[in-house]
């Protein structure tokens, strides 16, 4: 049995250093509408989830 994690929810910079890229990549993804946002107040912030499904679904690799 696979065990669950609880989701978390990124800034850019952290959901940027989770994938080694330059956290306004992550901000343009969010402008174009590749990657979800959750708005909290004036703070947007992506689900750890949804980013790892977008890694899949770009690189056909699962996460573990």
């Amino acid at each position: 049995m696979k065990s669950q994690t609880p989701d978390r929810l990124l800034d850019a910079e952290a959901a940027a250093e989770l994938l080694g890229i330059r956290p306004g990549t992550i901000r343009d993804w969010w402008r174009i509408g590749k990657l979800p946002r959750t708005k909290i107040g004036r703070l947007t912030r992506v689900w750890e989830s949804e980013l790892l499904a977008l890694l899949a679904r770009e690189t056909g690799v699962e996460a573990r």
